[in-house]
């Protein structure tokens, strides 16, 4: 049977995900938009406003990834996300 510090372990880790993402709903449009919940620590941000996080518990391959931005060129890219949306100098 698991004991209560393991529920309260698994409670503590949900909060922290949902407070790293903006609450619930902010946890739920990431969800939708790159199917996956991941917390890290903020690397950086480019000119265009992408978001560069690095979580080094993650094996080698998926410890860095980018949260990309809601807008560029004044073009709406909350759906469409491409690896090219990258600059060069990341």
């Amino acid at each position: 049977r698991p004991k209560m510090a393991e529920y309260v372990q698994l409670l503590k880790r949900a909060m922290k995900h949902l407070g790293g993402h903006g609450g619930v709903r902010g946890a739920l449009w990431q969800l939708l938009r790159v199917n996956d919940l991941k917390t890290g620590t903020l690397i950086g941000t480019d000119k265009y406003g992408n978001k560069y996080y690095e979580d080094r518990r993650n094996f080698f391959g998926r410890h860095r990834w980018v949260i990309y931005t809601d807008e560029m060129n004044g073009k709406n890219t909350f759906w469409e996300v491409d690896g090219s949306m990258v600059p060069p100098e990341w």
